[in-house]
């Protein structure tokens, strides 16, 4: 337990004693209730003497002031005493959400889907007048999200895992966690009753982006992204497919997605249509504007993640989807097993027996190269889309 628990336990202890005691005083007369502030203020003093000595201290050992005579010397070396005791800070005229950076952040679907959507749902409603305290800091995280971070509060970050932020903080409200519906979505239907639609419109606003809806007209050449990926899941025939676009009447651009999350949010609002891999590079299709096409290549075993991590998204946010199913034949996996092997007949079954053997063989080893001719029936049914 560091100093940042306490701070955070403590704060919620006096505040929700500050509560509880305003309703109560509430029926006894003004002397009544001079008298109770009085002893009040003496008992809260107490209570928090009381817990730092009988719950907290014994976490840290002994601490400046309640020294004790019965710790060894090992221990003293081994644990880090704190020299001082946090001082208490006026309550602050905000409210306040603590959550964490760490698990998956740093992955670009999860970092929509785990930490920017909830945090849009958690705090949007607050009018930028909200304070976050954040454990598990990166600051590289912070830095690549800043301009979303800055929209929805106006302060500065507090870092609660920072050993030199030794202050109880009071805050008029506190929310610990962040509020989640599902995956790469939001539930309208739940409170507070967002959309897609508006986190989309969040986006637009934060990253100053133009396009708002597709608009084609015969006289116009539609544009299409093909997601590029390198490492894993890579279509390795991409350059053909993007022949194939090209000779439908589209304009074509292969492009593998940045760091730079404003340059890349431009550069995908100004296409009609995303083709890609399944993959976290697809998340980008929240810059996209409404009415736009999203083509997910599902590759063997991905059935299930395609539909909740891009397929239901996709529609949420008021955009056209398109799925095209990867064969067997148009997989790397082809020959790598035997004709009867579980890998081909039950992925499922694959899953079952653990998410890290899953994905070693789905995820992290498997390529794609499809087949032209089928694909360009998917390419069609785009441009009739985007047209329509």
């Amino acid at each position: 337990m560091s100093w940042s628990d306490i701070a955070l336990y403590t704060a919620i202890l006096v505040e929700r004693e500050h509560e509880i005691r305003h309703d109560f005083r509430r029926s006894f007369s003004r002397k009544e209730q001079k008298k109770m502030e009085r002893r009040g203020a003496f008992m809260g003093c107490f209570v928090v003497a009381f817990t730092i000595c009988t719950v907290f201290k014994p976490e840290f050992g002994a601490v400046s002031g309640f020294r004790s005579q019965n710790v060894d010397d090992e221990h003293k070396r081994n644990k880090r005493i704190p020299t001082i005791i946090p001082s208490l800070h006026p309550k602050i005229r905000c409210s306040a959400i603590a959550f964490s950076t760490g698990g998956y952040a740093g992955n670009h679907f999860h970092d929509f889907t785990d930490l920017l959507i909830p945090l849009y749902l958690t705090s949007h409603q607050f009018d930028k007048k909200v304070i976050f305290l954040v454990s598990d800091k990166r600051s590289w995280w912070t830095s690549k999200y800043r301009a979303i971070l800055e929209n929805l509060s106006k302060y500065k970050i507090i870092y609660i895992d920072d050993e030199n932020h030794l202050q109880v903080l009071c805050f008029r409200r506190m929310t610990v966690g962040l509020r989640a519906h599902k995956e790469l979505g939001i539930d309208s239907s739940e409170p507070p009753h967002y959309s897609m639609t508006d986190f989309r419109r969040f986006l637009r606003r934060t990253y100053s982006l133009d396009r708002e809806f597709v608009n084609i007209t015969i006289h116009n050449r539609p544009k299409l992204l093909i997601v590029s990926r390198r490492k894993t899941r890579h279509l390795t025939n991409e350059g053909e497919v993007a022949d194939v676009a090209r000779g439908l009447g589209f304009e074509v651009v292969v492009q593998e997605m940045g760091w730079q999350v404003s340059q890349v949010a431009k550069f995908v609002n100004g296409f009609d249509v995303m083709v890609g891999v399944h993959g976290a590079g697809l998340t980008n299709m929240v810059f996209l504007p409404e009415n736009g096409v999203v083509i997910q290549m599902v590759p063997i075993g991905l059935d299930m993640l395609g539909k909740y991590y891009f397929r239901v998204p996709a529609k949420d946010m008021k955009l056209r989807y398109l799925e095209y199913k990867v064969s067997l034949n148009e997989s790397s996996l082809m020959g790598k097993y035997g004709e009867d092997s579980e890998v081909y007949r039950d992925p499922v079954g694959v899953r079952k027996k653990g998410w890290h053997g899953f994905r070693s063989v789905y995820l992290d080893n498997q390529d794609v190269n499809v087949d032209l001719g089928r694909f360009k029936e998917t390419l069609m049914k785009a441009l009739e889309l985007v047209r329509s």
